[in-house]
């Protein structure tokens, strides 16, 4: 991505078109649509009823100041997975409730000796955001202030819970090798409890890239219970001479034949609506009813903030040297709405 992101970026510059359609990630918002990259379809979505678009879900993910820059092509939100064989191994009949629960579960769980590394999460920003959410922060106010850096915040419990994870070795010192996803380390066999993603089941159940298959379940994220998305789209470049074209190709690749036999073929959780209740009827989505509930519970992350990919990398980095080092939690969080700060003023908001 962030070489699709330096050409788009590079031929911009140039008065030109990297490419007529464009594929638009999570982290697509900061990097390529709020800087003027992207062509606003309203006009090409109002001439074109038979797309369905009503059909077609987080579009307000691509849209900025009124104007749809994508159209979702596929859905994802993180998620949290587990592995329910070794869970009812431990003497636990159903996944936690609260992060406290979820800690003594794998308390237990390792010191029955069931599983070493109880909890597979990364030593990145990641980590950090799905405790914080799903505890209740609201990270951001509306003014984009940090106000996960307030006194008391769940946000800071957040912190402390994560770095203690680590320091307390429930989590995998292979975690520690390079800042990254656990998804690898949990597909080894290693973890009770995984943050996953909507999808994450079907790749956990599979024998042939997984230990863990066929005991892997979604689980609700724990209290409040809130997440964030990460969609993918597809739009049009800007300065596109070819818009027409363009179009067409955008209105076959979200098509419903089309998102089936994507979701057939490597699992994308298709963005219509309807695919998803055929699918699902089909007996073909593992934890529909999990992720369904799950998606009641979005709180978005202010991903079109121009420096939102800078704090994003500045929090990885923080939170990784943290863990190395046993840095202070509050400490942590002071850095990092200190770095907020800043960059919110170097950017001009």
């Amino acid at each position: 991505m962030n070489d699709l992101f330096s050409r788009v970026q590079v031929a911009a510059a140039a008065g030109e078109a990297p490419a007529d359609v464009i594929f638009l990630s999570e982290e697509a918002p900061s990097n390529i649509v709020a800087t003027g990259n992207m062509l606003p379809l309203n006009d090409l979505i109002e001439a074109t009823p038979e797309l369905n678009i009503d059909d077609i879900e987080r579009l307000e993910f691509f849209t900025l100041d009124g104007n749809v820059y994508g159209i979702t092509t596929y859905l994802q939100m993180v998620m949290m997975d587990y592995n329910a064989e070794r869970l009812a191994a431990a003497g636990f009949d159903a996944p936690p409730t609260t992060w406290q629960e979820l800690r003594d579960m794998a308390v237990a769980i390792k010191e029955k000796g069931i599983d070493q590394y109880p909890i597979a999460f990364g030593a990145i920003d990641w980590s950090w955001y799905l405790i914080a959410l799903s505890m209740g922060d609201p990270m951001f106010d509306e003014d984009l202030n940090p106000v996960f850096a307030d006194e008391g915040s769940k946000a800071r419990e957040a912190m402390a819970m994560l770095l203690g994870f680590f320091k307390d070795e429930l989590i995998s010192p292979e975690m520690l090798a390079t800042p990254t996803t656990p998804h690898a380390v949990f597909w080894s066999g290693v973890g009770v409890f995984h943050q996953a993603w909507q999808g994450s089941v079907a790749v956990g159940n599979n024998p042939e890239v997984s230990a863990h298959a066929p005991n892997v379940k979604y689980m609700l994220l724990p209290e409040v219970g809130n997440t964030w998305s990460f969609p993918a789209g597809i739009g049009i470049s800007a300065n596109s001479k070819n818009v027409e074209a363009a179009w067409k190709f955008i209105q076959w690749y979200v098509s419903p034949d089309t998102q089936e036999d994507i979701y057939k073929a490597v699992g994308l959780y298709p963005s219509r609506i309807s695919v998803q209740q055929a699918l699902h009827e089909a007996g073909a989505i593992e934890g529909y009813d999990v992720i369904a509930e799950q998606s009641k519970r979005i709180h978005e992350l202010p991903r079109y903030a121009l420096w939102w990919g800078p704090f994003a990398q500045y929090a990885t980095e923080t939170i990784y040297q943290a863990i190395l080092t046993g840095g202070d939690p509050d400490k942590v969080i002071d850095d990092l709405a200190k770095e907020w700060n800043s960059l919110k003023e170097e950017y001009g908001e």
